[in-house]
């Protein structure tokens, strides 16, 4: 199930319904999905500026689950925007299909053994689906795909070593 689908199941659950009641400032903030280890799930996250903490609903499937909120892992002084669906012009598919296309094609000896995507805003562009690649020869790469256009901001990789603390 794609994202929009997998939104609007969420918002039209239960469990979702009672939640938002209490927390109406509350703003779809992150998609999460690692599709090797979990390929019919999706984490979608709502931000409550006030607290600065997240709640995370877990879809499988069609049923729904809620986690209790959590602390933000961000810099104290980050913004947690939140994201605009009706922006979202590529779907995780596409992001992905693109995310492929941009590693064959610039790191042909990278291939992905395990893909972590994070659909976000972040402040300096906008929407992006945020895709890592940990690759077979043990590096990561991580590119940034704007969510709207399926072009790709930003790229980088380096070796899962280099994460290592002395």
């Amino acid at each position: 199930m794609d994202l929009k689908p997998a939104l609007k199941l969420l918002e039209e659950s239960k469990d979702y319904k009672g939640w938002h009641k209490k927390n109406k400032d509350s703003y779809f903030s992150y998609a999460f999905r690692i599709p090797q280890e979990m390929p019919d799930e999706w984490q979608l996250g709502f931000y409550d500026r006030k607290n600065d903490k997240i709640t995370t609903f877990v879809l499988k499937g069609s049923s729904v689950s809620i986690r209790p909120e959590e602390e933000v892992f961000k810099k104290e002084e980050t913004k947690i925007s939140g994201i605009d669906i009706d922006k979202i012009k590529i779907t995780f598919d596409g992001a992905i299909a693109k995310a492929n296309e941009f590693q064959s094609k610039n790191y042909p000896k990278d291939k992905s053994v395990k893909t972590i995507a994070i659909l976000q805003n972040i402040a300096s562009y906008g929407n992006v689906w945020n895709i890592t690649y940990i690759t077979e020869s043990f590096n990561t790469l991580n590119m940034k795909i704007d969510a709207s256009s399926g072009k790709v901001l930003e790229h980088n990789i380096s070796s899962v070593f280099s994460f290592k603390k002395e």
